[in-house]
């Protein structure tokens, strides 16, 4: 089963246009949060070690913030929440907001990155039972995967193309969260999936899933994965709230960027890991800026791989600001 939407040409310019706002004003310390209290609502993954930091050492306090932090089961969920105004802000994957854009009309504006993809971050994980050892032996298989043409879908399509084998030969099949795909895995339900830290660590422990291969090689090498985002309205409406949830999210991005330790005890209090699966995780990259080249990649395979309609093939992300 392959999935394709045909959306309005419209929201997929205004979607990838605000996908590189660098939309942080420049404001004094000392500027009050308009809105102090704030919820975020996360796809929990390794992925937002930056934002468990901030919030187990108290950097969002320092800046006059409370927040909230909700666990949601899918990254459209996530999505979703700050266009139903559920959340003040989310923490989602690329390929999510782009399509939120084009399914919901949201306009939406990424104010941080939040990771981008490393060795063994994100691992296509099989039964030892299944007999799958390599990718060309997906050919007809099925591959879980959590939501349709989500970034896993994209990668995953990325990965079986750079290894010569076609992507419409793999059943990829959706209806596989996070929390459960290494027991559907290892029962069958699905032979294969990409699976992320920690659920990967903990997949391999304890069904022993085998590595079909590195999600991180090609043309996914270092691939962007997840930002923050809200929706462009709740932006002008607080300015001073978005700056200040952004100083104290950078710094727990620099945290997370040069202090594993700090990573391992933020991941196993708000991913609820043991301290051995912590130790053992490999971790994604935390970017301390946005990038508008490096999130141009995301809508150029979007394309490549018929998840954006042909027309905006030629479509260059411009950074914006305000």
């Amino acid at each position: 089963m392959r999935f394709w939407k045909a959306g309005s040409s419209a929201f997929v310019v205004a979607a990838v246009s605000l996908l590189a706002a660098a939309c942080t004003p420049a404001l004094g310390a000392s500027d009050a949060p308009e809105k102090p209290n704030i919820v975020v609502t996360d796809f929990p993954t390794v992925d937002a070690a930056g934002l468990y930091i901030a919030q187990m050492d108290g950097l969002f306090r320092q800046q006059g913030l409370n927040v909230t932090i909700r666990p949601a089961a899918a990254s459209q969920l996530a999505a979703s929440s700050v266009v139903n105004g559920t959340s003040d802000i989310a923490v989602a994957d690329y390929v999510t907001y782009i399509n939120t854009e084009i399914n919901q009309g949201a306009r939406l504006r990424i104010i941080d990155e939040a990771s981008a993809l490393q060795p063994d971050d994100l691992a296509l994980l099989a039964s030892p039972r299944s007999g799958i050892g390599t990718l060309s032996q997906l050919q007809g298989r099925t591959v879980g995967v959590v939501a349709e043409d989500d970034i896993s879908t994209l990668l995953v399509d990325a990965v079986l193309t750079e290894n010569g084998v076609n992507p419409q030969a793999v059943n990829l099949e959706p209806g596989f969260p996070l929390q459960n795909v290494a027991g559907q895995v290892n029962s069958g339900l699905a032979e294969a999936a990409p699976i992320p830290e920690p659920f990967a660590s903990e997949s391999e422990q304890t069904y022993g899933l085998r590595e079909v291969a590195d999600i991180d090689q090609g043309v996914t090498k270092n691939f962007p994965l997840d930002g923050y985002a809200v929706t462009e309205a709740w932006a002008r409406k607080h300015p001073n709230t978005l700056a200040a949830f952004s100083r104290a999210l950078q710094q727990g991005q620099q945290i997370a960027d040069t202090d594993r330790s700090q990573v391992e005890a933020a991941v196993e209090k708000y991913l609820v890991i043991s301290p051995w699966t912590a130790s053992m995780v490999a971790l994604p990259d935390y970017p301390l800026s946005v990038n508008p080249g490096q999130l141009q990649r995301v809508v150029d395979a979007m394309v490549q791989f018929s998840l954006l309609p042909p027309e905006n093939r030629n479509f260059k992300i411009t950074s914006m600001t305000g």
